[in-house]
């Protein structure tokens, strides 16, 4: 009667643990295209018998996950990078657009898709504003001439506000960026120490297996916004470290904070340590890449383009007061108090009065000598500023970089999404659901059942035929 009881016993158990292994096996199916999703296993044990050798059947003691933790930390460093290249490439790609012209419009000469001379760019404008002056130079004495060397100054002074402006718009979207990065980090640190509460408590029944995914996927997320460092303790619980910093303490997120702070005119954002107000020092990641261009990369272009303002005032200044208008005016072109692209201007004389606008040297009507200089410095590669360079050169230089640097960013983006697929294609082989497998698995732990419940059968009949005995 023991014998056949020990019988039931072990029938029961082998029932119960193929109907968990049906149950992983069917949860594995059926997340086989959600993202994040580790595949299951079941944990089964072999129970011991406690007399006559014979065994105590088996029990499903554990659900495990299928994880790499060499690859999920491989993927976090590469998401570091590749989140600053796109990042930087987005940002990149704006500026780009700031600098591009459009094709032909308004000129002679035909533009192409890329910062090439057109009409309305300022390699446009420049090109005009020199031939407004060559014009000048042939009809000293025109006063139509004369309107149109004051218009087409205008329109390139018109031109560099414009784009300082376009590039501080810029400027102080990527500031708000930044901000919105912060916030969303912040949540992502409150969901990770919440599943840190959890994963103690969950147990070993798959509960806990659900919860690693899930936190697996947001320090996936974070990885792409800024760089951290993540440290796995026995019990589940993740630190994650940035700069050092931790920033998870068991169930506890340190958050980020962001002040603003005065740079070049523009409030833009610095982050902090919420807990003890040091600046964090963000090397990689989406916020890197964002800060990088927000605080390096336009205001060095801002910069280029306040030398071609300055130089613009300067040189052109230089002559302009040496000469003399059509009744014997003298005087600067431009405001030279205003030397940056975001104030340069005209003379107020010159708003006021052509007649104020000097093509002669030596006082004579009929003169072009300051005209004729003017006109000259479209090729004149010795001034100071400019490197070596004439102005329109400098500004070609200027759109190339920008053009270089977009590719840059553009191919470092290619590269390390190619890098980030690669390993992804290598955790799937370890943690991704093969619904082929899954499907023999099936097949297996079904016909394990059957002979469970069958064996449970026999045992019945002959435990009621000793009964009657």
């Amino acid at each position: 009667m023991t014998t056949l009881a020990s019988g039931i016993e072990i029938g029961r158990r082998a029932l119960q643990a193929q109907q968990a292994a049906l149950q992983v096996t069917g949860h594995n199916i059926a997340n086989a295209n959600t993202p994040g999703f580790s595949q299951r296993s079941v944990v089964l044990e072999n129970v011991a018998g406690v007399s006559n050798g014979v065994g105590g059947g088996v029990d499903a003691v554990a659900v495990t996950r299928e994880r790499d933790q060499f690859l999920d930390a491989q993927m976090r460093v590469e998401q570091q990078v590749l989140g600053r290249w796109q990042a930087m490439e987005r940002a990149l790609t704006g500026i780009e657009s700031i600098f591009n012209e459009p094709a032909g419009a308004g000129s002679s000469e035909a533009g192409t898709i890329f910062n090439e001379p057109s009409g309305l760019g300022l390699s446009g404008s420049l090109s005009r504003f020199w031939n407004a002056w060559q014009d000048l130079a042939n009809v000293p004495e025109s006063g139509a001439a004369r309107a149109a060397v004051r218009q087409e100054a205008d329109f390139m002074v018109t031109t560099l506000h414009q784009l300082d402006t376009q590039l501080a718009d810029l400027r102080g979207s990527l500031d708000g960026e930044v901000v919105a990065q912060v916030q969303e980090i912040n949540e992502i640190l409150d969901s990770l120490a919440a599943i840190n509460g959890e994963i103690p408590r969950a147990g070993t029944d798959g509960g806990a297996a659900d919860l690693l995914d899930h936190r697996d996927q947001l320090l996936e997320n974070l990885s792409g916004r800024v760089d951290i460092s993540v440290m796995e303790k026995d019990n589940g619980q993740v630190s994650v470290l940035l700069s050092g910093h931790n920033l998870i303490q068991s169930n506890q997120a340190v958050h980020l904070g962001v002040r603003a702070i005065n740079q070049d005119g523009l409030a833009t954002s610095r982050i902090f340590f919420a807990d003890d107000g040091a600046l964090v020092p963000v090397r990689e990641g989406e916020l890197r890449g964002l800060i990088e261009v927000r605080d390096l990369t336009i205001p060095d272009f801002q910069s280029r383009l306040d030398t071609i303002a300055a130089s613009m005032v300067q040189e052109v200044n230089a002559l302009h007061r040496t000469g003399t208008g059509p009744t014997g005016e003298t005087g600067d072109f431009f405001d030279n108090a205003k030397t940056t692209a975001s104030n340069i201007a005209l003379d107020d004389r010159i708003i006021a009065d052509l007649n104020n606008i000097a093509a002669s040297a030596d006082g004579n009507v009929g003169d072009n000598g300051i005209a004729i200089g003017i006109s000259a410095l479209r090729n004149d590669d010795s001034l100071g500023q400019l490197g070596g360079d004439t102005i329109e050169g400098f500004f070609f230089t200027l759109i190339g970089e920008v053009g270089a640097r977009s590719k840059e960013a553009q191919t470092m983006a290619d590269n390390h999404r190619l890098f980030t697929s690669q390993i992804e294609n290598r955790r799937q082989s370890v943690q991704g659901v093969s619904l082929n497998d899954e499907a023999a698995q099936l097949v297996l732990f079904q016909r394990a059942y059957q002979a469970a419940a069958r064996t449970v059968s026999i045992i019945d009949d002959l435990m009621e035929v000793t009964i009657n005995l």
